[in-house]
């Protein structure tokens, strides 16, 4: 069953296989944002799994007869053929990314705890390329996870016979499982999740490897190995890489000036900020913003019904068409 509710713990969780010995077949996205009451309308999966992440919240989804309840940092999957919509309306400003897509596989569901799975996932010896998301969970740090979305959906494909989309949904779910797995690894993995939490409540302009080293009574040169072992980056450059990861998240989702921006990414200079956000992103930030802006926006006052590209028809079997739900097989 989902999870109704992210405070509430429960250990059992259903997850679902993706295999990527294929891309996954990006089929439509968007960003949806309300600032008035709202209540997500009944719909219907017909063959394409939908992926919500969270940025404001809490929404009231009703998914195949269960309850559930988002809020911001949570995801949550939608496998194929499943009823769901609103079961009472969101109050407060809602704000979530949502993106369709198909695999080329027939995937599984089964149902797992965190410690159970993870131990599967390194044991696991197969030559199949196939991960798993639980149905619904948190991020504890989605900001890259939201940067990678928002480019994802920005992208006007202008080659018919490839989608760049395909392979960055694949390299999505990728990161998702990545994080997941992370945030539910013991011992060492857990120390470094802890550090890498306390940099960034306590990230500033100043902060350095020195002082972050003394709070959590490390040796740097230790703390240095044990973040390269775990990030593949030292402590210097995962603090530098969290202030770009602010700082791009704030071009494509804010209005603010660069100037602002700067020194909202903890960069006392702008001139350094604009030097190493281009050394790090290979665009100076205002290309950045201008590249990343074109994200398809719906409302309560827009219906995001596309019908199934050619070339995903071309590629599978079969794919019944996407649409909404009759309120006769839907659950009340």
């Amino acid at each position: 069953m989902f999870i109704s509710d992210h405070s509430i713990e429960v250990q059992l969780m259903l997850f679902s296989t993706f295999t990527l010995d294929k891309t996954m077949l990006f089929y439509k996205g968007g960003e949806f944002i309300s600032n008035q009451h709202w209540q997500h309308k009944r719909m219907f999966h017909k063959g394409d799994y939908e992926v919500i992440i969270c940025v404001k919240g809490p929404i009231y989804l009703e998914i195949d007869q269960q309850y559930v309840k988002l809020h911001a940092h949570d995801v949550l999957v939608i496998p194929p053929f499943t009823p769901f919509g609103g079961f009472r309306e969101s109050n407060d400003p809602v704000d979530f990314y949502w993106f369709h897509f198909f695999s080329q596989f027939k995937e599984k569901i089964f149902t797992s705890t965190p410690a159970a799975f993870i131990e599967q996932v390194q044991s696991a010896a197969t030559k199949q390329q196939q991960i798993a998301l639980p149905l619904q969970f948190t991020l504890e740090n989605d900001q890259q996870i939201l940067i990678l979305v928002h480019q994802m959906l920005s992208i006007n494909n202008s080659l018919s016979y490839i989608d760049e989309r395909d392979y960055l949904t694949s390299t999505l779910l990728i990161y998702l499982f990545k994080a997941f797995v992370s945030q539910n690894q013991p011992d060492e993995r857990s120390k470094i999740n802890y550090i890498k939490e306390w940099i960034r409540a306590n990230i500033s302009a100043t902060l350095t490897v020195a002082e972050i080293s003394d709070h959590v009574h490390l040796n740097p040169d230790y703390l240095t190995r044990l973040f390269k072992k775990y990030t593949g980056m030292t402590t210097l450059q995962y603090l530098n890489h969290l202030k770009i990861e602010v700082a791009s998240l704030l071009l494509i989702r804010t209005e603010m000036s660069i100037k602002q921006i700067a020194a909202a990414a903890y960069f006392t200079d702008p001139k350094i900020f604009t030097h190493k956000f281009k050394a790090t992103t290979g665009l100076s930030p205002t290309d950045y913003r201008q590249s990343y802006r074109l994200v398809h926006q719906n409302n309560p006052h827009i219906d995001p019904q596309i019908p199934i590209p050619k070339r995903i028809e071309d590629m599978l079997d079969y794919i019944p068409e996407n649409g909404n739900l009759p309120d006769k097989n839907f659950h009340q």
